[in-house]
């Protein structure tokens, strides 16, 4: 978390810095979500026209509070895994409701 806050911070004077970690982290694990989705859409699992996109609707449903309450409350220590868990959880069942094939 310091290295992303860090990153983050001089992104705007160092903008290939930014795109490296974002191309090495984040837009990694799009891609390769996009392709598995692609994937099970192929199958009819999933219901989408754009894997990318559902691809960062899931990352998001899944991390976006865990992510933020760690990357805006300074040194807090990262949620238990309990309450991560329940994220993922609840993000997962969010997303096959939008995107699931049933």
């Amino acid at each position: 978390m310091q290295l992303r806050r860090l990153v983050i911070g001089e992104a705007g004077r160092f903008p290939e810095l930014g795109r490296l970690f974002y191309d090495s982290g984040p837009g990694r694990t799009i891609d390769a979500l996009a392709a598995t989705f692609e994937s099970l859409a192929a199958r009819e699992t999933l219901r989408l026209q754009d894997p990318r996109l559902a691809a960062e609707h899931f990352n998001w449903l899944v991390i976006s509070t865990p992510l933020n309450q760690v990357m805006l409350c300074g040194d807090a220590e990262l949620p238990a895994q309990t309450d991560l868990d329940r994220y993922a959880d609840a993000g997962a069942r969010a997303f096959l409701a939008a995107y699931g094939a049933n």
